[in-house]
């Protein structure tokens, strides 16, 4: 006869197989409405494009896609079919056309769902300001210099379901820059952000996820920033004509009279420093420093004596703001006619 204790266990196990059974019959069942919410179409990219090849996908857990009947519809005209079917090639129209994709599904037990997307497609340009010093007449785009401070711009190309174009202050904003949520310049009309890099330039990587009020529209666009080396162009200043920014002072040229003033322009240096004499000119002539004044940008060569030979003067730029914004240049001045490296006075 089994003891107290034996019962108590053969109780106790027996209450627990029971339980067990009953748990393992009760898996739970998705109903009809939880299958079809369950199935989403999704496409790759994200957010496309006009004019774009776009995948079309059909994922879902509660069923087995793999042995189901798929079936892909494009405004209306079947596209594609088959057993396991669950992507779907298709191109978009222009910007503010509308493709409607529809997926119906039939399950190996007979179920039947549907499902449907709107692609709208959209679009975001980037452009960029650099705030860098270009000197007046100067016909190209002032570049973005190591350690400048530069603005991006998004214009975004979205038209809503009536054909108008949204207003760029009427969409939301989500910048990034080297892969991090930039919380602080994003949001609700915040189409575009300034920033400086640190002293460990590189090139940043800047990208807007663009998205309408009612969030049913969506654009992306991505830009990568090459910032530049600064650089100095040597310029005649002529006391009848000024400066005679059409032709740079460059490798060797000639004296023409007995004197020449010559001034150094900075380019895509931080505009605020040079407008604030943050930067330093430091003018030599065959290597040996000619000028007291750190701030000028000029100095006039005289050949007062009237001998020939040639000189080459240098000058050399510094940022005291900005370390990494310096440049040089040098050029080779013959007077008289030409020879042996002698001096000219200044």
């Amino acid at each position: 006869m089994p003891n107290k204790l034996e019962k108590i266990f053969i109780i106790a196990l027996s209450l627990f197989l029971i339980f067990a059974f009953k748990a393992h019959g009760q898996m739970p069942r998705v109903a009809g409405n939880d299958i079809a919410n369950s199935a989403e179409i999704t496409t790759v990219p994200a957010f496309p494009s006009a004019n774009e090849n776009v995948y079309a996908k059909i994922e879902s857990f509660s069923f087995d896609l793999n042995s189901s009947e798929i079936i892909w519809a494009l405004d209306g005209v079947v596209k594609d079919k088959g057993i396991g079917k669950k992507s779907f090639l298709f191109k978009t129209g222009s910007i503010g056309s509308v493709s409607l994709i529809k997926v119906v599904i039939k399950t190996k037990d007979g179920k039947t769902i549907e499902k449907t997307l709107v692609v709208r497609p959209a679009g975001v340009d980037l452009v960029w300001e650099a705030d860098s010093y270009v000197p007046p007449f100067y016909k190209g785009k002032a570049l973005y210099g190591y350690q400048g401070l530069i603005t991006v711009i998004a214009v975004p190309h979205i038209i809503d379901s009536g054909g108008i174009k949204i207003n760029s202050s009427k969409l939301t904003y989500k910048w990034t820059r080297d892969s991090k949520v930039l919380g602080d310049v994003s949001g609700y009309g915040k189409n575009k952000f300034s920033f400086s890099q640190s002293v460990l330039s590189h090139s940043p990587e800047i990208e807007v996820e663009v998205m309408s009020s009612d969030k049913k529209i969506k654009a992306s666009g991505s830009i990568t920033l090459e910032p530049v080396e600064p650089k100095v162009i040597i310029y005649e200043n002529n006391p009848l004509y000024g400066i005679i920014y059409e032709k740079a002072m460059e490798g060797e040229f000639k004296l023409n009279g007995s004197e020449i003033t010559l001034i150094a322009m900075p380019y895509f240096f931080s505009k605020d420093d040079t407008n604030g004499q943050k930067i330093k000119y430091d003018w030599s002539m065959n290597g040996r420093n000619i000028n007291n004044n750190q701030n000028a940008k000029q100095t006039t060569f005289r050949n007062t004596k009237g001998v020939n030979g040639s000189t080459r003067i240098s000058v050399d730029l510094q940022n005291d703001n900005r370390e990494l914004q310096s440049a040089r240049t040098d050029v080779l001045l013959n007077f008289g006619g030409g020879g042996d490296n002698k001096t000219v006075s200044f």
